[in-house]
């Protein structure tokens, strides 16, 4: 799965959360997630990590973004739609390598 595609999904599915709580923004890699200027409340980002698996689910790639390894990093991965869709590719990369015979 290339890194724009991973980008295209995770943004969308942020448009889609914001979408539910009746706004409508602008999405890109600054878009803060986390802190005072969050674009979701803490169950949008519940339901958005929920709705970023099924997404890469219907893709045919299985992770789980809230691993321990992912809570315990310095910089939360959850700050921003950038740092989330690194998380992602990350977890999307270590997948694929482990799929490798």
């Amino acid at each position: 799965m290339t890194r724009e595609k991973i980008n295209e999904i995770v943004c969308a599915l942020v448009r889609e959360n914001c979408a539910r709580e009746g706004r409508e923004i602008d999405v890109d890699a600054y878009t803060p997630l986390i802190g005072s200027k969050r674009v979701l409340d803490s169950m949008g980002l519940v339901n958005l990590i929920a709705d970023i698996e099924t997404a890469l689910l219907d893709e045919g790639v299985e992770i789980t973004l809230t691993s321990e390894a992912a809570m315990s990093e310095k910089l939360s991965p959850f700050r921003s739609v950038g740092s989330l869709c690194a998380l992602v590719e990350a977890q999307v990369r270590a997948e694929e390598q482990q799929a490798k015979p």
